[in-house]
């Protein structure tokens, strides 16, 4: 019987290792490297970028932080014929986030990107991005002056097209259930 049970124990134990997806690299991003390492990803982009974020600020009274550049950096690559897509959080319960996701998801749209809103009974909570279908970035890190230039945040950036195949997936199934129209009257 112990036996049995230790050699399930190594088949399970392989299996997983083996079933595992593959990286090419993965690197722990924390504070203030994510900004760094995210711009540079947008600027180097050269076909797609997909992001799926819970929060996303930009401050009219501070043109020049850094959410300002991560918007730019978005419709810079827009520009340059990059697909960009973004799905921010829409929802009831949530009134003060969603209106200020319309803040950037607007200056988006007026940059000709892409923008949609998950469905408003559902809260979607990821800090996710997809970059040409092999670079993923997921982790703690809303985009917010706080969350950037402040607090703690973890995030990883992995080189997989593998990784990156699964989240895209994820993120196609949200976009399917979205829609380019806030439904403000649901707001009030």
């Amino acid at each position: 019987m112990k036996k049995k049970l230790l050699l399930m124990v190594f088949i399970l134990m392989w299996y997983s290792i083996l079933s595992a997806l593959p990286a090419d690299d993965v690197q722990v991003i924390t504070n203030r490297d994510y900004f760094p390492a995210v711009i540079k990803l947008f600027d180097n982009a050269e076909h797609s970028i997909f992001v799926f974020m819970f929060t996303a600020r930009i401050y009219p009274e501070y043109p020049e932080d850094v959410n300002w550049k991560l918007l730019h950096a978005l419709i810079g690559a827009k520009k340059r014929g990059v697909d960009v897509k973004v799905i921010l959080d829409a929802s009831s319960w949530n009134k003060d986030n969603t209106l200020k996701n319309k803040h950037m998801a607007d200056s988006l749209k007026a940059g000709g990107v892409e923008v949609y809103y998950d469905p408003l009974d559902v809260t979607s909570h990821p800090k996710l991005l997809i970059i040409d279908h092999r670079y993923t970035v997921v982790g703690s890190t809303n985009w917010s002056y706080y969350a950037i230039e402040k607090n703690n945040e973890a995030s990883v950036l992995i080189d997989s097209e593998s990784v990156a195949d699964a989240f895209e997936e994820y993120f196609n199934k949200t976009l399917n259930l979205s829609s380019k129209k806030l439904k403000m009257k649901d707001l009030e």
